[in-house]
């Protein structure tokens, strides 16, 4: 698989650097921290020990070896990620609290601090998802995955993210910057039964 921008550097774009343009579409932003990269991302404020941190989501485009990568990024709140294992398995739902066979699980890669989706065809769902959401009307959709068994009490992290204005702000992203399999249709859920597994075996008390 292509390399593009190490996605140390990227977590770097979505919470640091400045960006040289940016435009928000509701509570997405769409920047540009390089000539050749673009970023479109939304943070959620979330309170903690008395102060406001920050998740975040974000989606990359890197475009300086015209082979229009796309990537995704998740970030919890500084230190609540604790999980060693290479691949996390995610699962995506509208529902924070049941089941819908629209909701699907991923498995994105451990970056220690954040976890990042760099499989064209992952990233494509992925957008689908979020697309097909949005005009249906879902205000947010919710990122679930798992910490290790002996990190603590928290078991999981979950992270909420509003969907109204990405579809409008991944428009703007530079055409040939799509994921290749990407297209202006809705998501067509698959039933899984390892959605409900997970979520059994994470947030059932």
């Amino acid at each position: 698989m292509p390399r593009f921008v190490p996605y140390t550097a990227l977590a770097l774009y979505l919470s640091v650097l400045p960006a040289t343009a940016a435009d928000r579409y509701g509570g997405w932003l769409l920047e540009q921290p390089q000539s050749s990269v673009f970023t479109l991302s939304f943070k959620q404020p979330v309170p903690r020990n008395g102060k406001i941190a920050t998740s975040e989501l974000g989606f990359i485009c890197d475009q300086r070896d015209k082979s229009a990568n796309v990537g995704a990024l998740l970030i919890p709140v500084d230190g609540t990620f604790r999980n060693r294992q290479r691949i996390i398995p995610v699962l995506i739902q509208k529902n924070s609290d049941q089941y819908d066979s629209s909701d699907l699980l991923q498995h994105w890669k451990n970056g220690t601090e954040y976890i990042f989706l760099e499989s064209n065809d992952d990233v494509d769902k992925l957008i689908s998802l979020l697309k097909a959401n949005e005009v249906d009307g879902v205000k947010s959709i919710h990122f679930i995955f798992p910490n290790d068994s002996d990190a603590g009490p928290q078991i999981a992290n979950h992270i909420v993210v509003d969907l109204a204005g990405f579809s409008d702000g991944f428009k703007r992203l530079p055409k040939g910057m799509r994921p290749v399999g990407y297209v202006e249709a809705s998501y067509t859920p698959k039933p899984n039964l390892f959605l409900s597994a997970f979520r059994f075996k994470y947030f059932n008390p």
